[in-house]
């Protein structure tokens, strides 16, 4: 367990009693190379009894969260999500989401790098019913990017719904 968690780094940061006396431990990624903490940050963290460290990872799973304000916001937005859909012609106000990153990355993972079509022809087509309300959260600024896609599903993006949002810091947009 200890060798799959250490994964391809040379040294894993130990809990000892320095770390325990720390008033705050900061769980950064690395500013020099680009790389961020994108799961979250009890993944790293080692118990050598695997029963204690599925206690602690469900522990801060279930009891760490957003702040009401967040939490709040999001729930204006499905909810506005919803009624989209409704108006779209589905009864229950289902609808699917797309979380499509333009931004970062993108210079180190090339092969990643899809364009609307092949998310489309690719990904979605089989699965996605044409004509499916779906938000989309993206880092793309440049809405052209979305015009095929647009073809086929009616799309929302967070800026659909910024008078639901006036009350967020817009450094918290990303967590709605």
């Amino acid at each position: 367990r200890l060798a799959e968690l250490l994964a391809n780094r040379q040294r894993l940061c130990i809990y000892d009693e320095s770390l325990q006396n720390q008033k705050v431990v900061h769980a950064i990624g690395e500013t020099k190379t680009g790389f961020r903490l994108l799961i979250h940050f009890y993944a790293y963290l080692f118990f050598e009894d695997w029963k204690q460290d599925l206690h602690m990872k469900r522990f801060m799973r279930d009891h760490f969260r957003y702040r009401d304000e967040i939490q709040c916001a999001a729930a204006r937005i499905v909810q506005a999500v919803r009624a989209m859909s409704k108006a779209n012609g589905n009864v229950d106000g289902e609808y699917d989401a797309f979380h499509i990153r333009r931004g970062d990355f993108q210079s180190l993972y090339k092969d990643m790098e899809l364009s609307a079509e092949e998310i489309y022809f690719n990904n979605t087509r089989n699965v996605i019913q044409d004509g499916r309300t779906v938000y989309v959260a993206t880092d793309e600024k440049n809405r052209d990017f979305f015009v095929p896609l647009a073809e086929h599903y009616k799309l929302l993006y967070l800026s659909d719904f910024q008078d639901l949002i006036a009350d967020v810091n817009p450094n918290q947009y990303g967590m709605l």
